[in-house]
């Protein structure tokens, strides 16, 4: 029996035919180097979330036009970052990919490491009609994970906002040592605060990161360090550090330590 492989579609590939649209790629890949020449200030959010490249192809039928652009990321979280960033809790979404949303002339989705905008000047809900079908042809053609990065599961569910987690890549809290987050945003009762889940290599990069946070209070020994403190730019923090799980807290004063910590605990136990 011969072995059959399957090879992951990539750059142009990824671009499927529409029935009655002719496929038109008059568009240079953009990479790192040269996507300000496409979407200028935009750049640095992408450039910062692990941008690697950038496919385009139009499908034109008469004077109707639709663009397709698929950008591609170093991974999943990344690629979800930059998603999460320009999507709204408002939106109208779509079971698409990971996920998706249509507002008028566009939809976005994301999937894996790739994120894809596809947008039309059309109004007609025909038009509408075929960017839902193209998206989800695209869809059938990457490969690879399905679902919101694992980490987000750790996040409870209780008084989280939904649609409102994203992925920081750097400068978490306004510090540079400060990388690789997941944030969720929460309410409850009156309390409105942001929980931050940074992805850690190991346990000694969380236990330096909390160091550098936390300052001479850190106890690098402590089987699960928490700790309450202020800091210059943020005010008060939570925060908790077990094995390669950093945990931080912000918005809620010294009087909340307690509800800071029932949310610290429960992340900490999963």
């Amino acid at each position: 029996m011969v072995a059959v492989c399957s090879v992951a579609l990539t750059g142009q590939q990824l671009f499927p035919d529409l029935k009655g649209y002719k496929v038109v790629s008059d568009y240079p890949v953009y990479t790192p180097d040269d996507l300000w020449d496409y979407i200028n200030g935009a750049a640095d959010a992408y450039l910062a979330l692990g941008f690697i490249d950038l496919n385009i192809s139009e499908y034109v039928k008469g004077r109707e036009v639709i663009k397709a652009e698929i950008y591609r990321f170093d991974d999943d979280a990344e690629a979800f970052g930059i998603y999460s960033m320009e999507r709204s809790p408002g939106y109208s979404f779509i079971p698409v990919g990971v996920q998706g949303y249509r507002e008028e002339g566009i939809l976005h989705f994301y999937k894996d490491r790739y994120y894809i905008k596809i947008m039309t000047h059309s109004k007609s809900r025909k038009a509408g009609g075929r960017m839902e079908e193209l998206a989800r042809l695209i869809d059938g053609r990457i490969e690879g994970s399905n679902k919101f990065p694992e980490l987000l599961n750790l996040f409870p569910t209780q008084g989280r906002l939904a649609n409102e987690e994203t992925y920081l890549l750097e400068s978490v809290l306004g510090h540079e040592y400060l990388r690789n987050a997941f944030r969720a945003s929460y309410e409850v009762g009156e309390e409105r605060f942001d929980i931050y889940l940074f992805r850690c290599n190991d346990g000694d990069e969380a236990a330096a990161m909390a160091s550098k946070l936390a300052g001479d209070s850190f106890m690098p020994g402590d089987e699960v360090f928490k700790y309450a403190f202020e800091d210059g730019f943020n005010g008060v923090l939570h925060m908790a550090r077990q094995d390669d799980r950093l945990i931080v807290v912000s918005g809620l004063g010294f009087d909340k330590t307690t509800l800071a910590e029932s949310y610290i605990t429960q992340m900490l136990g999963r």
